[in-house]
């Protein structure tokens, strides 16, 4: 089958025409409002019938995509997501021509650099020894796009066994730094992703590898719990 035009998605086939597509996928959110229907149709056929059979352009109105929107902190329209093998390795924001959407599928397939650094928070890098701050926005590039193990808290400043959690991830962090990602997600401030993974009490501790969740711990947990489990992700 040759792919070589857009492709319309709601929620309930976001699954199947994005996260399990045949192809890499370029997945864009737009809504009539917030957006050129012309320019953008325009744009996307021009970049579905360059790379026809090599990538799925797939298109979504943010109404009719609010649990997918949600799922992946889209905040600004039109946004376009980029899913290779089914995680998000790349997004960008506002309307592009055709030209300057280019080189974000060249390196979606792996063909180019990325056009921008990846969304890390300042300072930080995976295992440099402090946890890094994550949020609905930076979670899937900084955390599922991880080359190391990552041991996630779920928590908030109101939580007072989060309190007891925070000095362990940060020793953690100096403990596996260079081997381990060690991250921290207000839950108050990124409830998407904390339904995402079905967060209903804090703290929360998920640990993944390879984009994967592999493991979780709810409650505060001393130090020698977690590091057990990470020594087995090493």
């Amino acid at each position: 089958m040759r792919y070589n035009t857009p492709i319309n998605a709601t929620d309930a086939s976001f699954e199947r025409a994005v996260v399990n597509a045949p192809l890499p996928t370029v997945a864009v959110f737009w809504s009539p409002e917030q957006t050129s229907r012309q320019k953008l149709e325009d744009v996307l056929e021009q970049t579905a019938e360059t790379y026809a059979s090599q990538v799925l352009v797939v298109k979504l109105d943010a109404d009719d995509a609010p649990q997918a929107r949600d799922r992946y902190g889209v905040q600004q329209l039109p946004e376009f997501l980029f899913f290779r093998e089914g995680r998000l390795v790349a997004r960008a924001r506002g309307m592009p021509s055709a030209e300057a959407l280019r080189p974000w599928v060249e390196y979606l397939l792996g063909r180019g650099p990325s056009p921008t650094p990846r969304e890390r928070p300042q300072g930080h890098a995976a295992g440099d020894g402090a946890p890094v701050e994550v949020t609905d926005v930076t979670f899937d590039e900084v955390v599922l796009g991880a080359d190391v193990p990552a041991l996630v808290d779920f928590w908030a400043s109101w939580c007072g066994p989060c309190r007891m959690v925070g000095p362990v991830v940060e020793e953690l962090a100096r403990t596996y730094a260079g081997r381990a990602l060690m991250a921290k997600l207000d839950v108050d401030a990124n409830q998407g992703t904390a339904r995402r993974y079905g967060v209903m009490s804090i703290p929360t501790l998920i640990f993944f590898r390879n984009g994967q969740e592999v493991d979780r711990v709810t409650g505060a947990q001393p130090k020698p719990v977690l590091q057990e489990k990470l020594e087995a992700l090493l």
